[in-house]
C-alpha cells in the first residue's frame, strides 16, 4: 500500500492501520485535500499539520470508479532537488501510479534510490532526463554525533545511506481537522546531494545522542527517501501541451498502457494510420492499440518537427517510429487551444520529412 514506509515515521501508522482506516483517510483527503491530476488516474494531498498523506487513486477503465491503490507519507513541505535519472528501480508487482527511481545529483555525482510520488504527473521519466522534486528522509535507523561530515551518500535497493550536518531541529507536529495527535523530531541536513527534511520519533534516537539534536551536529540515516514530483511546472498535476503530449505518445509505443492516454485526447478526436481513420474516443484508442500492437518493437524513436509535408503542416510536432527493417512513420499531432490532441495522423508517406529537434 505504501513505498514509503507509511505513516509511522509521524506515530500515525493507526490511521491507515486497518483497510477501513485507510478508506477513512482517503475519503477525507478527497473531501479536503489538494487533487493533483496524474494521466493515469489522481493523487490527493491532505495536510496533517506538519505532515502529508499522499493518496494514490487508479481510474478502473471498465467502470469508470476510482480505486485505492496506497497512502504515502510525506512532510507538509520538502526540500528541493534538482536531479537526474539514472534508471528505474520500481520493483516487480507495483502498482501503475508508483515509481522507484535512481537519481543522480551534486558536483559529485552522488547517487540515491527515491520514491517518487505523484509520479503519474511525468509523462515519460526517462534516463538523463532532469527531475524537480522535494525532498523528505524517512530514517529507518539514525545517529547524531559531534565532529565533521564525510558526506557519505550510499544508495541500496530501496534505502540510502546518507550523512549530512543538520542545519535546522524542530519538533514538528500533526492534526486531525483541530485535534492534536502526535510529536515527531523534523531536522533538515545538508548532503552533497542537496538539502533534505529528516523526519523521525525522538525514540528511533538513542538516549545519550538526544542532546546532539541541534544545529552543527553531524546525522548519519539509513533512509527511505520520498520526493514528491508535483512541484514547479507539475504543481497542479498533468501539462498538456505539444512536448508533453510527444513524449506520453513516446512512451505508450514503447510500454503500451492506452488508458494513460485518455486525458490527453479529445473527446471528439481522431487518429489516422495509413487509409484507416477513426473518430471519437473510445474508436481513436482501439486504433492506436492496433497500431503498436501491429508495428512492434521499436528499433528507433524520435521527438521532433515536421521539417515538410502537406500543406499548413510544417513545423508542428511529431513522433518518429522506427523499425529494425528499416520502415518508419511519423505521428503528427495537431493541438487544441488546451494543448489536447485534437488530431493525430500516423503516416508513412515520403512527403512529410522529419527533423529532430535539440
Amino acid at each position: 500500500m505504501s513505498m514509503t514506509g507509511g505513516l509511522d515515521s509521524f506515530g500515525l501508522a493507526e490511521l491507515t492501520a486497518r483497510p477501513e482506516d485507510a478508506m477513512r483517510l482517503a475519503g477525507l483527503a478527497m473531501a479536503e485535500g489538494q487533487r493533483v491530476a496524474g494521466y493515469r488516474g489522481d493523487y490527493y494531498r491532505y495536510r496533517l499539520g506538519d505532515a502529508a498523506a499522499v493518496v494514490r487513486l487508479r481510474r478502473d477503465p471498465d467502470s469508470g470508479q476510482e480505486e485505492l491503490l496506497g497512502i504515502d507519507a510525506h512532510t507538509a513541505g520538502g526540500c528541493p532537488w534538482t536531479c537526474r535519472v539514472v534508471k528505474n528501480v520500481t520493483p516487480e508487482g507495483a502498482d501503475e501510479m508508483s515509481l522507484r527511481l535512481l537519481v543522480e545529483a551534486g558536483e559529485a555525482g552522488d547517487r540515491a534510490v527515491v520514491n517518487v510520488l505523484c509520479a503519474d504527473v511525468l509523462p515519460d521519466p526517462a534516463a538523463g532526463d532532469e527531475l524537480r522534486l522535494q525532498m523528505a528522509g524517512f530514517p529507518l535507523r539514525v545517529s547524531y554525533d559531534q565532529g565533521e561530515s564525510l558526506g557519505v551518500v550510499e544508495p541500496g535497493e530501496d534505502t540510502t545511506l546518507l550523512q549530512g550536518v543538520v542545519k535546522d531541529a524542530k519538533v514538528g507536529e500533526t492534526y486531525l481537522g483541530m485535534e492534536p495527535l502526535t510529536r515527531f523530531v523534523s531536522v533538515t541536513a545538508a548532503t552533497r546531494m542537496g538539502d533534505i527534511e529528516l523526519c523521525h520519533p525522538m525514540e528511533l534516537v538513542k538516549e545519550a545522542q538526544r542532546d546532539l539534536v541541534k544545529p552543527g551536529a553531524v546525522v548519519s540515516a539509513l533512509c527511505v527517501l520520498a520526493g514528491d514530483a508535483a512541484a514547479g511546472l507539475y504543481a497542479g498535476g498533468t501539462v498538456f501541451d505539444e512536448a508533453h503530449d510527444l513524449a506520453l505518445l513516446a512512451r505508450f509505443f514503447r510500454q503500451g498502457d492506452v488508458e494513460r492516454l485518455r486525458p490527453v485526447l479529445r473527446s471528439d478526436c481522431a487518429v489516422t494510420f495509413l487509409e484507416n481513420r477513426q473518430e471519437g474516443l473510445v474508436n481513436a484508442m482501439a486504433l492506436l492499440e492496433m497500431v503498436r500492437r501491429d508495428l512492434g518493437p521499436l528499433d528507433r524513436q524520435g521527438l521532433g518537427a515536421v521539417a515538410a509535408g502537406p500543406q499548413g503542416t510544417a513545423g508542428r510536432g511529431c513522433l518518429l517510429l522506427g523499425g529494425a527493417a528499416g520502415w518508419a512513420f511519423l505521428g503528427v499531432l495537431e493541438l487544441d487551444s488546451l494543448g489536447r490532441i485534437r488530431e493525430l495522423t500516423i503516416t508513412n508517406d515520403p512527403q512529410w520529412e522529419f527533423e529532430e529537434r535539440a
